[in-house]
């Protein structure tokens, strides 16, 4: 089978999870990446993506660009597609849309567009700029065209119906998480560390993150671990000046991620409600659990279905940051063996329920029941 993925913007890191299917189809496939732009800054990639616009120049300025000659670069992308003859053409997000649609329509080829989340928020909006109703287009042509419509939880499939996308063609797509490289390692360190891996944003609850930490850090002593950039890094820095205990890592390689994941006692990641906005998965709540990391978070959007409440983690109120601190202390504090059990239970969540292996064999019964036979 030939599969043709797209998007619209490719930046990796972060956003292998528009790859990641791809490339353990590739062993059986023939699986080929069509972006608009695309910024690939992982020598460890290794499907062929083509990107429309030159790969020169500084990241912001390409993205600009490609808002800028969407109709060219659309066509393009779209022209390419069709001229690799695929099977069948996978679109992630429904942005950015336009070059998949035209050129699964060319190529006679279905198409499958997956839901990240943004998209859905832009079928919501009605803000004017030219970018959003830009937007909104793309995200109203791929509901209508695309035959079959994938959301990554039932919280975002829920809110894309209310929408306005169509139900008879959507169900949900649980994206899953390489269960082969993240992997539990010796346990957590000496010292106990606390985890969050994501961007410095108020949706990422960081703020609240920080005064849980600072509240509890004297009852159950712990490092807390930020990880990510962002538009709130001067206030993470300044917080770790002030506060011994909270190291500001910045932006660091993906083997450290996964080695300070492996040596945390638990990962929070207190996502919540942004202008009206939540988050529809959090892949990163996957990866430390299969690492066997219990985790901690808001009982928001899409999360809920990211962790087993009370057996592979603690979900808490939404912007509740005492009962946060009261479930660090918990993880914690726990005893040796109620902790192991929890990261057991942790990694066998992830093994049999949200593991890529299971995501990819999904995704390929999706792609051989859209499959159009051959012509005589």
């Amino acid at each position: 089978m030939r599969i043709a993925l797209a998007t619209g913007l490719l930046p990796v890191p972060p956003t292998y999870f528009a790859l990641q299917h791809g490339e353990r189809l590739q062993a059986e496939h023939e699986v080929r990446m069509f972006a608009l732009a695309a910024d690939i800054r992982d020598p460890a990639v290794s499907i062929e993506v083509d990107a429309a616009l030159p790969s020169v120049g500084p990241w912001p300025a390409r993205i600009a660009a490609a808002f800028a000659t969407a109709p060219l670069s659309s066509a393009v992308q779209a022209r390419r597609i069709a001229a690799f003859a695929p099977d069948v053409v996978h679109q992630h997000f429904a942005t950015w849309s336009r070059g998949a649609l035209d050129g699964a329509a060319r190529a006679g080829a279905p198409l499958v567009a997956t839901l990240h989340g943004y998209d859905v928020f832009a079928a919501e909006g009605t803000g004017r700029t030219p970018l959003e109703r830009f937007h909104r287009r793309s995200v109203a042509d791929t509901a209508a065209r695309a035959d079959r419509l994938l959301a990554v939880s039932r919280y975002l499939a829920d809110r894309a119906i209310a929408a306005g996308f169509p139900a008879e063609r959507l169900e949900v797509h649980y994206q899953g998480v390489d269960t082969e490289v993240f992997t539990p390692g010796d346990g957590p360190a000496a010292e106990p560390s606390v985890v969050f891996i994501g961007a410095l944003a108020r949706r990422k609850g960081i703020d609240d993150l920080i005064a849980a930490s600072i509240a509890s850090v004297e009852r159950a002593p712990h490092r807390l671990r930020i990880i990510g950039t962002g538009p709130l890094e001067a206030r993470v820095r300044s917080a770790a000046l002030a506060h011994p205990h909270i190291d500001a890592l910045g932006s660091i390689p993906r083997p450290g991620v996964l080695s300070e994941l492996r040596a945390a006692r638990a990962l929070v990641l207190p996502t919540q409600a942004s202008a009206g906005r939540r988050e529809a998965a959090g892949l990163v709540l996957l990866e430390a659990q299969a690492c066997g990391v219990p985790v901690i978070a808001y009982a928001s959007g899409g999360t809920p279905e990211m962790v087993d409440d009370g057996t592979t983690g603690l979900l808490v109120d939404e912007f509740d940051r005492a009962a946060l601190s009261v479930a660090m202390e918990r993880i914690l504090l726990a005893p040796d063996d109620e902790w192991a059990r929890m990261s057991a239970a942790a990694r066998s969540f992830v093994v049999e329920s949200r593991s890529l292996d299971l995501s990819v064999r999904a995704l390929r019964d999706h792609y051989r029941d859209l499959r159009r036979p051959a012509a005589p």
